[in-house]
Protein backbone atom coordinates (compact mmCIF):
# COMPACT_ATOMS: atom_id res chain seq x y z
CA UNK A 1 0.00 0.00 0.00
CA UNK A 2 1.22 3.33 -1.04
CA UNK A 3 0.61 4.99 1.89
CA UNK A 4 2.29 2.54 4.28
CA UNK A 5 5.33 2.56 2.24
CA UNK A 6 5.62 6.73 2.83
CA UNK A 7 5.34 6.29 6.82
CA UNK A 8 7.99 3.73 6.59
CA UNK A 9 10.36 5.75 4.89
CA UNK A 10 9.08 8.98 7.22
CA UNK A 11 10.08 6.31 10.50
CA UNK A 12 13.63 5.25 8.58
CA UNK A 13 14.57 8.99 8.52
CA UNK A 14 13.71 9.95 11.65
CA UNK A 15 15.40 7.20 13.09
CA UNK A 16 18.66 7.70 10.95
CA UNK A 17 18.52 11.18 12.41
CA UNK A 18 18.55 9.77 15.73
CA UNK A 19 21.47 7.16 15.26
CA UNK A 20 23.17 10.00 13.98
CA UNK A 21 22.72 12.73 15.64
CA UNK A 22 21.53 11.65 19.17
CA UNK A 23 22.77 7.85 19.32
CA UNK A 24 22.32 8.46 23.23
CA UNK A 25 18.99 7.89 22.81
CA UNK A 26 18.81 4.69 20.90
CA UNK A 27 18.30 2.30 23.75
CA UNK A 28 15.50 4.23 25.25
CA UNK A 29 12.99 3.90 21.82
CA UNK A 30 10.32 1.92 21.29
CA UNK A 31 10.22 -1.43 18.88
CA UNK A 32 8.93 -0.95 15.24
CA UNK A 33 6.04 -2.33 15.21
CA UNK A 34 5.39 -5.36 13.00
CA UNK A 35 2.38 -5.05 11.32
CA UNK A 36 0.74 -7.17 8.71
CA UNK A 37 -1.00 -5.94 5.70
CA UNK A 38 -4.85 -6.18 6.44
CA UNK A 39 -6.36 -6.24 2.59
CA UNK A 40 -9.96 -5.54 4.35
CA UNK A 41 -8.84 -2.74 7.13
CA UNK A 42 -5.53 -1.40 5.58
CA UNK A 43 -6.02 1.36 7.73
CA UNK A 44 -5.31 -1.22 11.27
CA UNK A 45 -1.42 -1.53 9.84
CA UNK A 46 -1.53 2.51 8.84
CA UNK A 47 -2.84 3.82 11.96
CA UNK A 48 0.05 1.65 14.00
CA UNK A 49 3.10 2.68 11.91
CA UNK A 50 1.52 6.52 12.10
CA UNK A 51 1.34 5.74 15.91
CA UNK A 52 4.92 4.75 16.05
CA UNK A 53 6.14 7.29 14.08
CA UNK A 54 4.76 10.10 16.27
CA UNK A 55 6.04 8.26 19.37
CA UNK A 56 9.38 9.00 17.35
CA UNK A 57 8.80 12.76 16.77
CA UNK A 58 7.28 13.40 20.49
CA UNK A 59 11.08 11.73 21.45
CA UNK A 60 12.76 14.35 20.00
CA UNK A 61 11.14 17.24 20.27
CA UNK A 62 11.50 16.60 23.96
CA UNK A 63 14.63 15.91 23.58
CA UNK A 64 15.92 18.89 21.65
CA UNK A 65 13.46 21.24 24.42
CA UNK A 66 15.88 19.99 27.04
CA UNK A 67 19.11 20.79 24.76
CA UNK A 68 18.44 23.61 22.61
CA UNK A 69 21.66 24.40 22.01
CA UNK A 70 22.09 20.67 20.36
CA UNK A 71 19.49 20.95 17.76
CA UNK A 72 20.94 18.67 14.69
CA UNK A 73 17.43 17.31 13.37
CA UNK A 74 15.34 18.16 10.99
CA UNK A 75 11.62 19.42 11.99
CA UNK A 76 9.20 15.93 11.62
CA UNK A 77 5.71 16.62 11.34
CA UNK A 78 3.32 14.58 12.86
CA UNK A 79 0.68 12.98 11.17
CA UNK A 80 -2.75 12.59 11.34
CA UNK A 81 -4.08 9.16 10.49
CA UNK A 82 -7.41 9.92 8.92
CA UNK A 83 -5.97 12.92 7.03
CA UNK A 84 -2.95 10.65 5.81
CA UNK A 85 -4.89 8.11 4.18
CA UNK A 86 -7.72 9.46 2.05
CA UNK A 87 -6.34 8.43 -1.32
CA UNK A 88 -5.16 5.07 -0.32
CA UNK A 89 -9.43 4.26 1.16
CA UNK A 90 -10.58 4.04 -2.74
CA UNK A 91 -8.99 0.49 -2.34
CA UNK A 92 -11.82 -0.68 -0.26
CA UNK A 93 -14.51 1.09 -3.35
CA UNK A 94 -15.16 -1.59 -6.14
CA UNK A 95 -15.40 0.55 -9.08
CA UNK A 96 -18.97 -0.14 -11.01
CA UNK A 97 -20.16 0.66 -14.31
CA UNK A 98 -23.27 1.48 -16.39
CA UNK A 99 -24.19 2.99 -19.96
CA UNK A 100 -26.08 5.75 -20.04
CA UNK A 101 -26.24 8.35 -22.97
CA UNK A 102 -24.00 6.82 -24.79
CA UNK A 103 -21.00 6.43 -22.81
CA UNK A 104 -19.84 4.49 -19.68
CA UNK A 105 -19.88 6.03 -16.49
CA UNK A 106 -17.70 4.31 -13.73
CA UNK A 107 -19.09 5.43 -9.99
CA UNK A 108 -18.78 4.02 -6.39
CA UNK A 109 -21.95 2.99 -4.25
CA UNK A 110 -21.57 1.97 -0.63
CA UNK A 111 -23.41 2.42 2.20
CA UNK A 112 -27.58 1.91 2.56
CA UNK A 113 -30.26 5.07 2.72
CA UNK A 114 -33.51 6.22 2.08
CA UNK A 115 -32.02 9.29 0.18
CA UNK A 116 -28.60 8.88 -1.41
CA UNK A 117 -25.95 12.08 -1.10
CA UNK A 118 -24.54 11.99 -4.75
CA UNK A 119 -20.86 13.58 -5.00
CA UNK A 120 -19.66 15.30 -8.22
CA UNK A 121 -15.86 15.87 -8.40
CA UNK A 122 -14.13 19.05 -9.48
CA UNK A 123 -12.36 19.85 -12.60
CA UNK A 124 -10.18 17.77 -13.67
CA UNK A 125 -10.27 15.13 -10.92
CA UNK A 126 -12.48 12.31 -10.61
CA UNK A 127 -14.25 10.73 -7.88
CA UNK A 128 -11.47 9.53 -5.58
CA UNK A 129 -11.44 12.83 -4.43
CA UNK A 130 -14.57 11.77 -2.21
CA UNK A 131 -13.12 8.66 -1.05
CA UNK A 132 -12.59 10.60 2.57
CA UNK A 133 -16.32 11.81 2.66
CA UNK A 134 -17.58 8.02 1.39
CA UNK A 135 -15.71 6.30 4.37
CA UNK A 136 -16.71 9.03 6.90
CA UNK A 137 -20.62 8.64 5.83
CA UNK A 138 -21.37 5.23 5.02
CA UNK A 139 -21.86 3.82 8.22
CA UNK A 140 -25.44 5.67 8.13
CA UNK A 141 -25.84 6.81 4.70
CA UNK A 142 -25.80 5.99 1.27
CA UNK A 143 -22.74 7.79 -0.67
CA UNK A 144 -22.54 7.83 -4.25
CA UNK A 145 -19.27 8.88 -6.06
CA UNK A 146 -19.62 9.75 -9.68
CA UNK A 147 -16.86 10.05 -12.58
CA UNK A 148 -17.93 12.63 -14.58
CA UNK A 149 -18.00 11.87 -18.62
CA UNK A 150 -14.46 12.47 -19.92
CA UNK A 151 -13.26 11.81 -16.34
CA UNK A 152 -11.41 9.12 -14.30
CA UNK A 153 -12.96 6.23 -15.66
CA UNK A 154 -16.16 7.35 -17.11
CA UNK A 155 -13.96 7.60 -20.31
CA UNK A 156 -15.31 9.71 -23.39
CA UNK A 157 -12.85 11.27 -25.76
CA UNK A 158 -15.53 12.35 -28.50
CA UNK A 159 -17.97 14.47 -27.40
CA UNK A 160 -18.28 17.88 -26.91
CA UNK A 161 -18.68 18.59 -23.16
CA UNK A 162 -20.77 21.25 -21.35
CA UNK A 163 -22.43 21.74 -17.68
CA UNK A 164 -25.72 20.91 -19.44
CA UNK A 165 -24.47 17.60 -21.14
CA UNK A 166 -23.23 16.68 -17.41
CA UNK A 167 -26.63 17.63 -16.11
CA UNK A 168 -28.67 15.44 -18.46
CA UNK A 169 -26.38 12.63 -17.46
CA UNK A 170 -26.41 12.83 -13.72
CA UNK A 171 -30.53 12.61 -14.05
CA UNK A 172 -30.00 9.56 -16.54
CA UNK A 173 -27.67 8.49 -13.87
CA UNK A 174 -30.36 8.59 -11.36
CA UNK A 175 -32.89 7.11 -13.54
CA UNK A 176 -30.86 3.87 -14.32
CA UNK A 177 -30.07 3.33 -10.29
CA UNK A 178 -34.01 3.76 -9.53
CA UNK A 179 -32.98 7.04 -7.46
CA UNK A 180 -35.96 9.75 -7.37
CA UNK A 181 -34.38 12.42 -5.13
CA UNK A 182 -31.53 12.81 -3.87
CA UNK A 183 -28.98 15.07 -1.94
CA UNK A 184 -26.14 16.41 -4.23
CA UNK A 185 -22.97 17.36 -3.57
CA UNK A 186 -20.45 18.72 -6.19
CA UNK A 187 -16.99 20.95 -5.31
CA UNK A 188 -16.09 23.48 -8.08
CA UNK A 189 -16.84 22.32 -11.26
CA UNK A 190 -19.51 19.36 -9.39
CA UNK A 191 -20.81 22.63 -7.56
CA UNK A 192 -21.45 24.27 -11.22
CA UNK A 193 -23.57 20.90 -12.28
CA UNK A 194 -25.32 20.88 -9.47
CA UNK A 195 -26.65 24.15 -9.21
CA UNK A 196 -27.46 23.85 -13.31
CA UNK A 197 -29.60 20.51 -11.92
CA UNK A 198 -31.57 21.93 -9.49
CA UNK A 199 -32.28 24.69 -12.04
CA UNK A 200 -33.73 22.40 -14.28
CA UNK A 201 -35.02 19.55 -11.87
CA UNK A 202 -35.75 20.62 -8.51
CA UNK A 203 -38.54 18.21 -7.59
CA UNK A 204 -35.82 15.06 -7.77
CA UNK A 205 -33.23 16.63 -4.88
CA UNK A 206 -34.00 16.96 -1.38
CA UNK A 207 -30.81 19.18 -0.34
CA UNK A 208 -27.87 20.59 -1.92
CA UNK A 209 -24.29 21.05 -0.41
CA UNK A 210 -21.92 23.00 -2.65
CA UNK A 211 -18.45 23.18 -2.02
CA UNK A 212 -16.02 25.56 -3.69
CA UNK A 213 -17.62 26.73 -5.97
CA UNK A 214 -19.48 29.93 -7.52
CA UNK A 215 -22.55 30.48 -9.55
CA UNK A 216 -21.17 33.47 -11.50
CA UNK A 217 -20.06 32.77 -15.41
CA UNK A 218 -16.18 33.35 -16.58
CA UNK A 219 -16.02 37.03 -17.08
CA UNK A 220 -14.06 37.95 -20.50
CA UNK A 221 -10.56 37.74 -19.28
CA UNK A 222 -11.18 34.37 -17.15
CA UNK A 223 -12.33 32.82 -20.49
CA UNK A 224 -9.57 34.41 -22.57
CA UNK A 225 -6.96 32.86 -20.24
CA UNK A 226 -8.85 29.29 -20.50
CA UNK A 227 -7.89 29.62 -24.33
CA UNK A 228 -5.25 30.80 -24.45
CA UNK A 229 -4.38 27.71 -21.88
CA UNK A 230 -5.77 25.92 -24.88
CA UNK A 231 -3.32 27.16 -27.34
CA UNK A 232 -0.44 26.46 -24.76
CA UNK A 233 -1.40 22.67 -24.30
CA UNK A 234 -2.01 22.14 -28.43
CA UNK A 235 1.69 23.51 -28.56
CA UNK A 236 3.33 21.50 -25.31
CA UNK A 237 1.24 19.45 -23.77
CA UNK A 238 -0.95 19.54 -20.51
CA UNK A 239 2.20 19.12 -18.52
CA UNK A 240 2.92 22.64 -17.95
CA UNK A 241 -0.74 23.19 -17.14
CA UNK A 242 -1.87 20.45 -14.92
CA UNK A 243 1.28 21.40 -12.45
CA UNK A 244 0.35 25.29 -12.19
CA UNK A 245 -2.91 24.10 -11.78
CA UNK A 246 -2.66 21.38 -8.69
CA UNK A 247 -0.49 23.68 -6.69
CA UNK A 248 -2.84 27.01 -7.17
CA UNK A 249 -5.85 24.56 -5.88
CA UNK A 250 -4.20 24.06 -2.38
CA UNK A 251 -3.52 26.06 0.64
CA UNK A 252 0.51 27.12 0.85
CA UNK A 253 0.35 24.70 4.52
CA UNK A 254 -0.49 21.91 2.49
CA UNK A 255 1.69 22.44 -0.40
CA UNK A 256 4.62 22.71 2.40
CA UNK A 257 3.55 19.97 4.92
CA UNK A 258 1.60 17.59 2.62
CA UNK A 259 3.86 16.72 -0.47
CA UNK A 260 1.70 13.23 -0.47
CA UNK A 261 -1.58 14.52 -0.89
CA UNK A 262 -0.49 16.81 -3.29
CA UNK A 263 1.57 14.56 -5.25
CA UNK A 264 -1.63 12.11 -5.19
CA UNK A 265 -3.67 14.66 -6.85
CA UNK A 266 -1.23 16.05 -9.36
CA UNK A 267 -1.24 11.96 -10.34
CA UNK A 268 -5.35 12.10 -10.56
CA UNK A 269 -4.93 15.54 -13.12
CA UNK A 270 -2.28 13.89 -15.10
CA UNK A 271 -4.23 10.84 -15.74
CA UNK A 272 -6.40 12.69 -18.05
CA UNK A 273 -5.73 13.33 -22.05
CA UNK A 274 -5.28 16.48 -23.30
CA UNK A 275 -7.72 16.38 -25.18
CA UNK A 276 -10.38 16.22 -21.98
CA UNK A 277 -8.45 18.45 -20.46
CA UNK A 278 -8.99 21.08 -23.32
CA UNK A 279 -13.00 20.24 -23.47
CA UNK A 280 -13.36 20.53 -20.28
CA UNK A 281 -11.79 23.76 -20.11
CA UNK A 282 -13.92 24.95 -23.36
CA UNK A 283 -16.84 23.59 -21.18
CA UNK A 284 -16.01 25.93 -17.95
CA UNK A 285 -15.43 28.70 -19.80
CA UNK A 286 -18.70 28.49 -21.41
CA UNK A 287 -21.32 27.62 -18.97
CA UNK A 288 -24.16 29.78 -18.21
CA UNK A 289 -24.41 31.90 -14.52
CA UNK A 290 -26.61 30.50 -12.21
CA UNK A 291 -26.89 33.22 -9.50
CA UNK A 292 -29.75 34.34 -10.92
CA UNK A 293 -32.11 31.14 -9.59
CA UNK A 294 -30.24 31.13 -6.11
CA UNK A 295 -33.02 33.14 -4.61
CA UNK A 296 -35.68 30.00 -6.24
CA UNK A 297 -33.78 27.60 -4.19
CA UNK A 298 -36.00 25.98 -1.39
CA UNK A 299 -33.91 23.26 -0.01
CA UNK A 300 -31.85 23.15 2.83
CA UNK A 301 -28.33 24.35 1.39
CA UNK A 302 -25.14 23.86 2.92
CA UNK A 303 -22.03 25.86 1.39
CA UNK A 304 -18.45 24.79 2.29
CA UNK A 305 -15.49 26.50 1.45
CA UNK A 306 -11.80 27.07 2.21
CA UNK A 307 -10.68 30.32 3.52
CA UNK A 308 -7.53 31.04 1.04
CA UNK A 309 -9.69 29.53 -2.07
CA UNK A 310 -8.02 31.20 -4.86
CA UNK A 311 -9.88 29.59 -7.57
CA UNK A 312 -13.06 30.35 -6.64
CA UNK A 313 -13.04 32.75 -3.50
CA UNK A 314 -14.76 32.33 0.34
CA UNK A 315 -16.46 35.94 -1.50
CA UNK A 316 -18.47 34.04 -3.53
CA UNK A 317 -19.78 31.46 -1.73
CA UNK A 318 -20.67 34.54 0.73
CA UNK A 319 -22.87 35.61 -2.27
CA UNK A 320 -24.66 32.73 -2.60
CA UNK A 321 -25.20 32.02 1.19
CA UNK A 322 -26.67 35.87 1.40
CA UNK A 323 -28.95 34.49 -1.86
CA UNK A 324 -29.80 31.16 -1.00
CA UNK A 325 -33.33 30.89 1.84
CA UNK A 326 -32.32 27.77 4.35
CA UNK A 327 -28.53 28.06 3.56
CA UNK A 328 -25.59 27.36 5.97
CA UNK A 329 -22.10 28.45 5.52
CA UNK A 330 -19.13 26.94 7.06
CA UNK A 331 -15.70 28.23 6.05
CA UNK A 332 -12.99 26.14 6.51
CA UNK A 333 -9.05 27.70 7.51
CA UNK A 334 -5.85 26.85 6.33
CA UNK A 335 -7.50 25.03 3.32
CA UNK A 336 -7.97 26.32 -0.18
CA UNK A 337 -9.86 24.95 -3.35
CA UNK A 338 -9.82 21.38 -2.13
CA UNK A 339 -11.07 21.52 1.68
CA UNK A 340 -12.27 18.55 1.50
CA UNK A 341 -9.11 17.40 1.23
CA UNK A 342 -6.75 19.62 3.56
CA UNK A 343 -8.74 19.27 5.95
CA UNK A 344 -11.36 16.11 5.59
CA UNK A 345 -12.33 16.14 9.53
CA UNK A 346 -13.82 19.74 9.60
CA UNK A 347 -15.17 19.28 6.25
CA UNK A 348 -16.66 15.79 7.43
CA UNK A 349 -17.93 17.29 10.48
CA UNK A 350 -19.98 19.62 9.02
CA UNK A 351 -21.52 17.40 6.26
CA UNK A 352 -22.58 15.26 9.23
CA UNK A 353 -24.24 17.66 11.15
CA UNK A 354 -26.11 18.72 8.14
CA UNK A 355 -27.57 15.32 7.32
CA UNK A 356 -28.25 15.04 10.79
CA UNK A 357 -29.96 18.11 11.11
CA UNK A 358 -32.24 16.86 7.73
CA UNK A 359 -33.25 13.53 8.86
CA UNK A 360 -34.15 15.40 12.57
CA UNK A 361 -36.70 18.22 10.28
CA UNK A 362 -37.69 16.59 7.40
CA UNK A 363 -39.83 13.57 6.99
CA UNK A 364 -38.96 12.60 3.19
CA UNK A 365 -41.72 11.77 0.62
CA UNK A 366 -40.68 9.95 -2.09
CA UNK A 367 -41.79 10.88 -5.72
CA UNK A 368 -44.68 9.24 -7.02
CA UNK A 369 -43.41 10.25 -10.69
CA UNK A 370 -40.97 8.70 -12.40
CA UNK A 371 -37.71 10.73 -13.58
CA UNK A 372 -38.15 12.30 -17.09
CA UNK A 373 -35.06 14.67 -17.63
CA UNK A 374 -36.64 16.85 -20.85
CA UNK A 375 -33.12 16.40 -22.73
Amino acid sequence: METEKKINELIINITNCIHKNYPELVEYLDEMPITLPDQKHPELTVKSLTSYYNSLVNVVEEYEENHKENVMCERFEKLSTEEFTEFDKQKSHQDIYININDFKISYNDVGEGTVPIIFLHGFPFDKSMWNGQLESLKANNRVIAVDIRGFGKSEDENTHLSMELFTEDLLLFMEELNIERAVLCGLSMGGFVALDAIKRFPEHFDALILCDTQCIADTSEVKEKRYAAIDEINRNGAGAFNDKFVKSVFHTETLTNKPGLVDELRAVVNANSDRIIKAGLVALADRSETCSILEDITVPTLIICGRQDGVTPLAQSEAMHKSIQNSELRIIDNAGHVSNLESPVEFNSYINEFLTTLSDSQTVVPNSEPLSPKI
